[in-house]
């Protein structure tokens, strides 16, 4: 086609889409309540066991099996928890869970009957309690038996005329009362089966404790008056909705409403307010793991009060005693309660500046910057005098990185020091965090020192790291380069802000390192090629599990800096095929409605992935989240700048979608969008909510995987509608001038796919040639 012919078709489309823009919106809303829930409802069919969690967001969690009265751990709170099960009556007739429809909900479970009668129970967010209720559609004698655990001994059970209490075994310091009240009269047998003095067709019993029995009491009484399960879905509902994404893809809908509700059951308050990190094993607030988390539990949300809080906390550990040792500036690897407070991680530290000045972002909160600042000054201090080597770079141990195994505490199963890949681009991006701080603090001199550092990193890196061709995971301690294929530098692709290394450099590495590593379920931790490769985690015959953690694994949590770079160069199509695939894991592989730690890196021989390490893990659902929000939708706000920026990324398969995006210091305020798509041609409808005008920055894909720039400003209230077809663009019907952003790399990346997983079969790994492989290589000095 000519120049002219292309120019003319190019008009007649825009002039169709200015034809599509007079017409009026068919504006989507969020689901009520009710709704919402019933299609995020996982349903296990009868006889079928499988795990679903549950958190209470203070310092316990609910763990359970569908159709099962005994499996899991029950209500985990303080020692010696009591809290098992429960069982319903129907005019003293068991109902039979083993033979039940059950479904599986983000507050709990509901069950229904065959009988017609129905079961449903809520863990009480933040009210160490929780309700049960039995139904039936007729008014009938019901009854609700709380099953103790098992290992419950010697309790002390009192009934009184409207609560029974159970006292713990006086030889478990610090175990707690469990309460028992209900909606309406009952008594109470001796084996603890509250049944109704009258017909009905609900009842509700709450289970509540505390640390006395008076405690305890007065939270059942007064849970059991306020409809506690109901009230227990608004507030649920509330907090899922204030962030809101729909696609015209249901199944990713619910997947993704999943992994924001399992993630938002990982924020706690046990050690001040934090993110555990995963469940069972690791109920603490690891440093790494909040700030990686915390973008998608929280910001992409809208829960910014609670962002502030656990960035708080993190800082009020920091390391400022006196006189300075190694760790002065840092904030703690880990927060728990009894042991003592350790700093011994190298990226910490700047995974919290860069969060901290992307929720600064998010909400322009001017004061917090000036906290922030205040952080960065003495960790870089501490930083520049113990760990900044000649080149301007970021030195550590062996095991400081996220690949932080170790051998029975002390050699690393997999040595990365003392220059790793991904830790130069966090240092990077600390500094340049840093030098922003500053700049908005007044201090010009500190913000043009950790600039200037920052540009000498930078300078450092692209000499030491990149030899044209390939990327080193890490610089050995002989200066040599470590070409060992990991993910770790797909981080290079995701450095918020700026560019750490040129995209034509980033376009390589993501050729090269997803051609090695991207199965279609997940990331893998070591490629397959590799001589150090462990198709599984857990393979007792050959090696001890931690040997495989990081050589090979694959961690659940990659996925999320592998979809933004991805979709950063246009290849968001293959980065929806991961999601979808990833979506189904949270829906039905291993715990109902979450994501394991890590998965098998080479699948089943059905080809099922095999989940492994901890059943529910925080940042792998996180990530999630945040890829929705931030990498396909593309929302990024930058509000000291006044600035509302998309950088979108919508795959094909996505005809339509509805957003609702908060921002501000109490998110308050929102962007509402609504997409559609008819061939080639995109329409954004878009709606600004509350505060001051803003600036709209919209940097979108072209056909040929480049991107270009556009800018406009909105009024709340008044809306916009955006037009794009062939990289022309129409604001309300009038034509914009877009710039160039990004060139187009795909020549560069070619055609990106799944690898294809190799076989298991031990004898084509070099690892399960012999017992302990590995760990001799170590002991011997010959890991390389």
């Amino acid at each position: 086609m000519s120049a002219p012919a292309r120019l003319a078709a190019r008009s007649a489309a825009l002039a169709a889409l200015a034809a599509l823009l007079a017409l009026p919106a068919a504006r989507a809303s969020i689901p009520a309540a009710g709704r919402f829930f019933d299609d995020m409802a996982i349903a296990v069919k009868p006889g079928q066991q499988a795990r679903f969690v549950v958190g209470d967001n203070l310092d316990g969690y609910f763990e359970a099996y569908t159709h099962s009265y005994s499996k899991g751990e029950g209500y985990v709170s303080g020692p010696a928890p009591l809290f098992q099960s429960y069982a319903s009556f129907i005019d003293g007739a068991q109902n039979e869970r083993a033979d039940a429809s059950e479904s599986v909900l983000p507050y709990g479970h509901r069950v229904r009957y065959a009988n017609g009668a129905a079961e449903e129970m809520a863990l009480l967010s933040k009210k160490h309690a929780l309700a049960m209720r039995v139904s039936n559609p007729r008014a009938v004698m019901l009854s609700i038996r709380p099953i103790l655990k098992a290992d419950a001994q010697s309790v002390k059970i009192t009934s009184g005329a409207d609560v029974v209490v159970i006292a713990p075994s006086a030889a478990v310091d610090g175990a707690q009362y469990m309460a028992l009240a209900a909606d309406r009269p009952f008594r109470a047998d001796a084996d603890l089966t509250l049944r109704t003095l009258a017909r009905t067709r609900s009842f509700t019993v709450v289970a509540a404790f505390g640390a006395s029995a008076e405690q305890a009491t007065r939270r059942a009484r007064a849970l059991a008056r306020t409809a506690p399960i109901e009230a227990e879905k608004l507030a649920l509902y509330a907090t899922l909705s204030k962030s809101y994404l729909a696609t015209s893809d249901a199944r990713y809908n619910k997947a993704l409403n999943w992994a924001k509700a399992a993630s938002g059951l990982f924020v706690v308050e046990q050690y001040g307010s934090g993110i555990w990190a995963g469940l069972p094993w690791f109920r603490d607030n690891w440093g790494r793991d909040s700030f990686i988390a915390l973008p998608g539990t929280l910001l992409a949300a809208g829960r910014f009060a609670q962002a502030k809080e656990v960035l708080l906390n993190f800082a009020r550990y920091q390391n400022l005693r006196e006189p300075r040792d190694q760790h002065y500036g840092r904030i703690p690897n880990r927060v728990a309660a009894g042991r003592n407070i350790i700093y011994n991680t190298v990226d910490g530290t700047p995974w919290m500046l860069r969060e901290a000045l992307e929720y600064v972002r998010y909400t322009g909160d001017r004061e917090f910057a000036a906290a922030m600042y205040k952080l960065a000054v003495p960790y870089f201090e501490g930083a520049i005098a113990n760990y900044v080597d000649a080149d301007g770079l970021l030195t550590h141990d062996d095991a400081d990185t996220w690949m932080d195994a170790r051998i029975d505490g002390k050699q690393p199963w997999s040595a990365r020091g003392p220059r790793a890949v991904e830790i130069q681009a966090l240092w990077y991006t600390a500094l340049q965090s840093g030098a922003y701080l500053a700049f908005q603090a007044g201090d010009q001199a500190r913000a043009s020192q950790w600039q200037a550092m920052a540009h000498k990193a930078q300078q450092s890196f692209a000499r030491l790291f990149w030899d044209g061709q390939t990327m080193a995971d890490r610089l050995r301690a002989d200066a040599s380069r470590d070409l060992k294929v990991r993910p770790n530098q797909l981080m290079l692709l995701s450095v918020p802000f700026d560019d750490f290394v040129a995209p034509s450099v980033q376009a390589k590495v993501l050729r090269n390192a997803v051609s090695e590593l991207l199965y279609p379920y997940g990331v893998a931790s070591l490629s397959q090629n590799d001589p150090y490769f462990h198709p599984r985690h857990e393979n007792a015959a050959f090696h001890h599990k931690d040997a495989a953690y990081h050589q090979g694994t694959v961690w659940g949590w990659n996925a999320g800096f592998t979809i933004t770079g991805l979709n950063k160069f246009g290849y968001q199509d293959l980065a929806w095929t991961l999601s979808r695939n990833l979506g189904e894991q949270i829906l039905g592989l291993g715990t109902l409605g979450t994501m394991s730690e890590l998965l098998d890196a080479l699948p089943g021989v059905d080809g099922t992935p095999h989940p492994s390490g901890t059943f529910a893990q925080s940042w792998s659902v996180a990530e999630y989240v945040r890829n929705a929000y931030q990498d396909y939708v593309g929302f990024k706000p930058e509000l000291l700048e006044n600035t509302l920026a998309f950088s979108p990324a919508i795959p094909e398969a996505w005809s339509a979608f509805h957003a609702v995006l908060p921002f501000g210091p109490d998110g308050a305020q929102r962007i509402t969008v609504d997409f559609s798509r008819t061939h080639d041609q995109q329409l954004w409808r878009l709606r600004l909510a509350g505060g001051p005008a803003r600036k709209v920055r919209f940097c979108f894909l072209n056909a040929d995987k480049s991107r270009s720039q556009l800018s406009f400003d909105m009024r709340s209230g008044t809306p916009v509608l955006l037009a794009l077809s062939h990289g022309q663009a129409l604001l309300n019907g009038k034509a914009l001038a877009p710039q160039p952003r990004q060139a187009s790399f795909a020549a560069t990346i070619g055609k990106l796919e799944f690898v294809a997983p190799r076989a298991y079969r031990e004898q084509d790994f070099p690892m399960l040639q012999s017992r302990d492989a590995l760990k001799g290589l170590i002991e011997r000095g010959e890991y390389r």
